[in-house]
């Protein structure tokens, strides 16, 4: 999220400058460090306005994407319909299907993340009915308006290669400069994209510190004592946040590096994050639903989509899993092959150490807790979201 975020705010500058800035991999590592830091403050010390926070975000994504929409509609030369639905562009070497599957991981890292309210599920006073909606809800408002504004791209660019081949590396920062012809309207726009990935890294923060501390709490982590530690006057576990972020920072020198490493922890992400939603799902059916949800759930699909949809997520993920560790075309080299399963590899390595060390000793998970009915923290976010009794009641 913040490398995306880096990205952007270093496109704005070129095209700010007129093209006098230019792109270094350093330069956009220190923009990577610079998110990172605003993250952890605000997680540190604006914890009592993050519900807010997180709300105007959502307004200001969907502001964001509206009005780009509409910039874009009224200055851009158009492509036709059938362009946009019926043309399909296969450079990679890989037959169409093959290409077609390939493809998708872009789509998935799209709407990767809704995991983050899980990671929250103890500061949440009706946790058991509000998180799956919010999960709900952000795939369907992100799917909506995600295709959305694809769609205005795919109708107002022209040129593919010349987007490609801008200076900003940015296609969308270039596709605004041509459609505007003011550099300013590109910078300030491109700026209120990174905004928007500023917003996904604070909540990055927020997920993956709140998933290290219950993890260090329930002794599943090395040095639990020391990370497991809640400030006793912020009220926010602020060494999970500080390791959290030192981590990010070091796998972020991976960009300095040679590309096609980052490219592979780009996309083990995306990986990782869909096998891990997987997995409580296939517990789920193998275990039994009876078994594993409460009856009734606080949350349904009903039983019939409910199994639908528990089987063809099982399958999505395990057959797009197969394809993401696909090379991204070919004839295959050192330069184009896909080192995910390396990655995958040496991930496993490591669970499997954890668990070797940790299997006597972790002591959770504890769902009292993951439902938020034991915690201070959930205790005191559930008294300041009950409306004040007036004097007159």
């Amino acid at each position: 999220m913040e490398e995306i975020d880096s990205r952007f705010l270093v496109a704005a500058a070129v095209v700010g400058s007129g093209g006098t800035y230019q792109i270094t991999q350093w330069s956009t590592y220190l923009m990577f460090v610079a998110v990172s830091i605003i993250g952890v403050l605000l997680n540190i010390y604006a914890f009592p306005i993050q519900n807010r926070w997180n709300e105007g975000a959502l307004y200001w994504s969907i502001a964001s994407v509206v009005v780009i929409s509409i910039v874009l509609l009224a200055t851009a030369p158009k492509t036709d319909a059938e362009f946009v639905f019926t043309n399909f562009s296969n450079t990679t070497g890989w037959s169409d299907g093959t290409a077609w599957m390939l493809g998708l991981l872009q789509s998935a890292l799209s709407l990767i993340g809704f995991d983050a309210v899980a990671h929250m599920t103890e500061e949440m006073p009706h946790p058991a009915r509000d998180a799956p909606i919010a999960m709900v809800s952000a795939v369907l408002v992100g799917g909506v308006t995600g295709i959305a504004f694809i769609l205005v791209m795919l109708f107002c660019f022209v040129d593919l290669d010349l987007l490609l081949a801008s200076p900003t590396q940015s296609p969308l920062t270039e596709l605004i400069y041509q459609a505007t012809g003011s550099s300013a309207a590109a910078a300030i726009l491109s700026v209120a994209v990174a905004l928007c990935f500023v917003n996904g890294a604070n909540g990055c923060v927020t997920s993956g510190s709140r998933l290290l501390w219950a993890m260090a709490r329930d002794n599943g982590t090395p040095f639990s004592r020391y990370l497991s530690h809640l400030h006793p006057k912020l009220n926010v576990p602020v060494r999970a946040i500080v390791a959290q972020a030192i981590f990010n920072l070091l796998f972020g020198l991976i960009y300095l590096g040679p590309e096609v490493a980052f490219n592979a922890y780009i996309a083990s992400c995306t990986l990782f994050l869909n096998l891990s939603y997987a997995a409580p799902i296939m517990i789920l059916l193998i275990r039994g639903r009876h078994i594993v949800l409460a009856n009734p759930p606080e949350f349904s699909l009903g039983k019939t989509l409910g199994y639908i949809m528990n089987y063809t997520a099982v399958i999505f993920v395990l057959v797009t899993s197969v394809f993401f560790c696909f090379p991204p075309a070919i004839p295959i080299n050192l330069s184009t092959m896909n080192y995910v399963t390396a990655v995958l590899g040496i991930f496993i390595v490591f669970v499997a150490g954890l668990w070797i060390v940790k299997r006597k000793t972790y002591n959770g998970p504890k769902l009292d807790l993951i439902l938020g009915e034991d915690l201070p923290v959930a205790n005191l976010v559930s008294q300041e979201l009950k409306p004040e009794k007036t004097s007159d009641s």
